[in-house]
């Protein structure tokens, strides 16, 4: 997950060799996949399930992160790698041009398991890295990274780039054939926010770039508003319109 651009820099990487994580912290990741195991086909598209097969993610302790990675590279191109903390504009989109994707490198409090403003390994590798095992999505987001790091240093382009983000691929929600389902990853890794953003609780908008890229958010609630997608197509489809109203 990206932090606003006014937050503190973003911290250094870390290795992506082998993390052994303890006893709690592996009961902690459990408890999130055993409850969310039965409702994903209810509550997510079915892209994520598809991701989490292809990774073999599916377990119910932390996945090593070089395993997932051979996978991933092998699918999309696409890897993970640590980080000590939340990443800035600048070292998020450069990841993102780069095919590699932030990962937390810790697991959130059991006191903190329906919504965490901190992402750590479950918001990152359990709510993310599924999404980039699909071909079309992990070459949006080169896209999107390729295209943000030319107003790395232009603060009011940028920030119309993260509201998007934030909106779509973190906090999005997608018409589908079998009815409303979550797509933002925000969302997936919430026992919590699952819940909360499909039972009609948060106020929920049609999604429309100029809206979006103008709307700001705050990361350390559940979102009191969220837009919705009628395809996941058409946030693919929405590029030119979102490239026109970022470089005005």
């Amino acid at each position: 997950m990206l932090q606003p651009a006014t937050a503190t820099p973003a911290a250094p990487f870390l290795t992506t060799a082998r993390r052994t994580f303890t006893d709690d912290e592996n009961a902690t990741w459990g408890e999130v996949i055993r409850t969310q195991r039965p409702r994903r086909m209810e509550q997510l598209v079915p892209m994520f399930s598809k991701g989490l097969a292809a990774l073999d993610m599916d377990r119910d302790t932390v996945p090593a992160l070089e395993d997932v990675n051979a996978k991933l590279v092998a699918l999309t191109g696409w890897r993970g790698e640590y980080v000590k903390g939340l990443e800035d504009g600048r070292g998020f989109y450069s990841l993102l041009r780069d095919k590699k994707f932030p990962i937390g490198n810790f697991v959130r409090d059991r006191k903190d398991l329906n919504y965490t403003p901190e992402p750590d390994i479950i918001h990152d590798l359990y709510g993310h890295i599924p999404f980039h095992a699909d071909q079309t999505y992990a070459d949006a987001l080169h896209r999107y990274g390729e295209f943000a790091c030319k107003f790395l240093d232009d603060p009011v382009r940028l920030r119309r780039l993260e509201r998007f983000f934030w909106f779509t691929y973190e906090f999005g929600l997608v018409e589908t054939k079998a009815g409303r389902r979550i797509f933002g990853a925000g969302i997936a890794s919430s026992i919590g926010e699952c819940v909360y953003a499909l039972r009609g609780e948060p106020e929920v908008i049609p999604f429309e770039v100029e809206t979006i890229c103008a709307h700001e958010f705050r990361i350390d609630q559940m979102q009191k508003r969220l837009f919705v997608m009628p395809s996941i197509e058409a946030l693919y489809e929405s590029w030119p319109k979102l490239m026109a109203v970022v470089s005005r």
